[in-house]
């Protein structure tokens, strides 16, 4: 009967175990064994015996089928070890009994049951455990259901880690043990997968599923990564999971370029390359177990700026980040003013041409006569190149370094049909895609429009889709106050509405007064009429260039202090500067646009050419501190808030109509003076046309002029709120006490003194003291 149980309890078949519950048949009990035996005996089978079966049986089933790494590991643990130990300690009884030792053989040999059970005293609660958490693993009840519903069913690698570290706190000793030995095993698994990827930019290739990074999308000939955050494991942190990321994909941009221009240029040789794989390794291995998510995100950061130091300070040199942001200030941010002047000429000609072709005019519905006009892809395209053509015509021969800077922009700025691109939602580091009006990107052309920079690698180290989609939107956004500003400046240039034509050619001095006289109470009517208009657009016109002028003071001035945190050594230059403050000694160099070519030779030669600059920072604290240098521009810009933004776009509207009806006036009233003064008389259609563009005019005026009136109060509102840049805006990354910190906003308050002159209660006196000329 003993050997029958020991047979038993280490997991063979056995009379003893006849039913599923691990008892004897109720009549072979009741004949061989009192009730006190039949329980020990059924505690022994059941407790240790059934369990010891089922757990060997389930864990050799992950072992063999689970797609997880991490739990195959785990549970080849469990079978070498744990279950190791309750054999071993079968065989140690075993020994026991056969040399008859007193501590289980009893008087004339024989051996209680009750020993026996005490001898395996504990191994009943591990055994409990270990079922319960390797059934978890893989549950029964999925494994006559479908594929997909037993693939929810299977544990990941960070559902384990929890399990098991939660196991930790049940409050027995040997539970406790137990769970700590298993979460060693899984978590240096995952480690091993995690070298994989940290040392050398490749996914695992065992158990890549259960890796909380993959394969997204290929560009080029570059490979695309993103998160699974269900995946993540719980010691690591957000932004540390970021921080993998951004090093396993340099790691892979850094393999692809040495693929690219051969073994011999690859940034790091061999041993080198060794000398720092060896050093992370020892990182990794003086975690511990169980890991710390401090400690583990200390050594993320060490390997990254490690990392940085020694590969990407040539894989992504500091002028060549500053050539990208550059770009982005300049021609997204209007720091170049005349492309935006350039961009709204050649669109406007370009819907002048289409009218023109369509035989439709302006007349008297404003701009929502454009709304008609359909705009192609190709004829966006023309609009940008058309503007490159009209830069290229001012430029001169002493202008190389900006010839060679627009060159640099034209090849990789681009403008598309918002309907085309799309709008991205996150990127794949988890950065949401900000809640931002849209509305300003129909104003250039009535189709939506965006401008895009093409993200090559290894810009996309710190540029993400979602970075500029938000340059794209703020562009649109201050292209429109400028194009707003220069549509009301044109109307000073029409001379039907300030002047009129020349007097006709007189015969005597009498019909010469007489002319003169006609002519004198013309304009005397025509200012009386237009003077209210004239006034309005004064006032719109100034209010767009006062705060048009301010924006573009808190770009140059957030772009000074983004730009002195990424090279401090920039304000201690005392080199001539272009117009953006580059020295000119390296604008010939970096416009040779070294990171838009695959190879990257210029940007090598770049680095050994230019000693003086060097790179500062890793490229993923300047991703952060370039999406924080953003978020607090759109602050500053006020794009944020959308009472103002909505507020404004209603104001385009308005200036349009009021302009396109303006120059409809015009027309109107040229042909009415040729008429009046060849024929002596105009027409009852042009009579009932004029006065019914000047009621139109007038209402234009009126809702202009109460949107001009609401956005000075918004304004207003806002400046007494205050407005604050830092405390709003934080870095969600790595941060070590040299993180970048925008600077604060001087506030509205010179803005708001300036606008004073609009404000609603002076503009009666300011109606009454505006001349006929506005």
């Amino acid at each position: 009967m003993l050997q029958e149980l020991l047979l038993a309890l280490s997991g063979h078949s056995s009379p003893l175990l006849d039913d599923a519950n691990g008892k004897l048949p109720k009549a072979d009990a009741d004949d061989l064994l009192s009730p006190a035996e039949s329980a020990l005996l059924t505690t022994l089978s059941r407790h240790l015996g059934h369990n010891h079966s089922n757990i060997r049986r389930r864990a050799k089933d992950v072992v063999a089928n689970h797609p997880s790494a991490v739990c195959r590991a785990v549970c080849a643990f469990i079978i070498s070890k744990h279950l190791a130990q309750f054999q071993q300690k079968i065989l140690d009884i075993e020994r026991s009994i056969l040399s008859e030792d007193a501590s289980i053989v009893g008087p004339y040999n024989i051996v209680p049951l009750s020993t026996i059970v005490a001898a395996f005293d504990g191994w009943d609660r591990r055994l409990d455990w270990l079922w319960e958490f390797v059934s978890s693993i893989r549950n029964e009840e999925s494994k006559d259901d479908t594929r997909a519903r037993k693939a929810q069913s299977l544990y990941t690698a960070s559902n384990v880690i929890r399990h098991l570290r939660d196991a930790t706190h049940t409050g027995y000793p040997d539970i406790e043990q137990f769970a700590l030995d298993l979460v060693e095993v899984a978590e240096t698994a995952w480690l091993k997968q995690l070298t994989s990827w940290l040392l050398y930019g490749k996914l695992p290739s065992v158990g890549a599923a259960d890796f909380f990074i993959i394969q997204s999308t290929k560009e080029g000939n570059h490979q695309l990564y993103d998160l699974r955050p269900e995946l993540i494991p719980p010691f690591v942190e957000p932004a540390t999971a970021s921080s993998i990321l951004f090093i396993g994909k340099s790691i892979d941009h850094n393999n692809a370029r040495g693929a690219t221009v051969g073994v011999e240029r690859s940034l790091l040789n061999k041993s080198s390359a060794s000398s720092l794989r060896s050093s992370y390794l020892k990182e990794l291995e003086a975690l511990g177990f169980p890991i710390n998510a401090s400690r583990f995100t200390g050594v993320t950061r060490s390997i990254r700026i490690s990392l940085s130091c020694n590969v990407l300070q040539e894989l992504l040199p500091l002028p060549s980040v500053l050539e990208a942001l550059r770009i982005l200030k300049d021609y997204f941010l209007l720091g170049y003013g005349e492309f935006a002047l350039a961009l709204i000429s050649a669109a406007d000609d370009r819907l002048m041409e289409k009218q023109r072709t369509s035989q439709d005019k302006y007349r008297h519905k404003g701009s929502e006569s454009l709304s008609h006009l359909i705009i192609k892809e190709g004829e966006v395209s023309a609009i940008l190149n058309q503007a490159w053509s009209a830069l290229a015509s001012f430029q001169t021969l002493d202008d190389e370094e900006e010839d060679n800077d627009s060159e640099t922009a034209r090849k990789l700025i681009e403008l598309s049909l918002e309907s085309k691109i799309g709008c991205p939602k996150a990127s794949p580091t988890g950065q949401r895609m900000p809640a931002l009006p849209d509305s300003f990107q129909d104003l250039l052309v009535p189709t939506a429009t965006v401008l895009t920079l093409r993200i090559q690698a290894p810009l996309d180290l710190f540029l993400t889709p979602v970075d500029i989609m938000t340059y794209s939107r703020v562009h649109a956004y201050l292209l429109a106050i400028r194009r707003a500003h220069l549509h009301l400046s044109k109307l000073f240039t029409l001379s039907g509405l300030r002047r009129g034509p020349r007097l006709p050619p007189a015969n005597n001095a009498s019909e010469r007064t007489q002319n003169f006289n006609r002519q004198r109470h013309r304009f005397s009517q025509r200012a009386k009429r237009m003077r209210p208009v004239w006034a309005s657009i004064s006032s719109m016109a100034f209010f767009l260039a006062t705060i048009g002028a301010y924006f573009q003071s808190e770009v140059d001035q957030g772009w000074k202090g983004f730009r002195e945190w990424l090279d401090p050594t920039i304000s201690r230059m005392s080199r001539p500067t272009s117009r953006d403050n580059k020295p000119l000694g390296l604008v010939g160099k970096t416009s040779t646009s070294s990171w838009h070519n695959p190879s990257f030779e210029s940007a090598s030669s770049l680095v050994l050419d230019s000693q003086d600059w060097k790179p500062l920072r890793d490229p993923e604290r300047l991703m952060m501190a370039q999406q924080r240098y953003l978020a607090s521009l759109l602050h500053a810009l006020l794009f944020d808030r959308p009472s103002f933004t909505d507020c404004l776009r209603a104001f385009m509207t308005n200036i349009d109509h009021l302009c396109a009806l303006a120059t409809r006036f015009d027309v109107v009233q040229q042909s009415m003076d040729l008429a009046e003064d060849s024929t002596g008389g105009t027409s009852v259609d042009s009579e009932t046309e004029k006065a019914r563009i000047l009621d139109e005019l007038d209402s234009a005026r009126r809702r202009a002029d109460v949107a001009l009136n609401k956005l000075v109060t918004l304004l207003q509102d806002t400046g007494t709120a205050g407005l604050t840049v830092t405390s709003n805006y934080r870095m969600d990354g790595p941060t070590d006490g040299d993180e970048y910190i925008p600077r604060v906003s001087n506030g509205l308050d010179s803005l708001l003194l300036k606008l004073d002159r609009i404000n609603p209660q002076t503009r009666s006196l300011h109606l009454s003291n505006t001349d006929a000329f506005g």
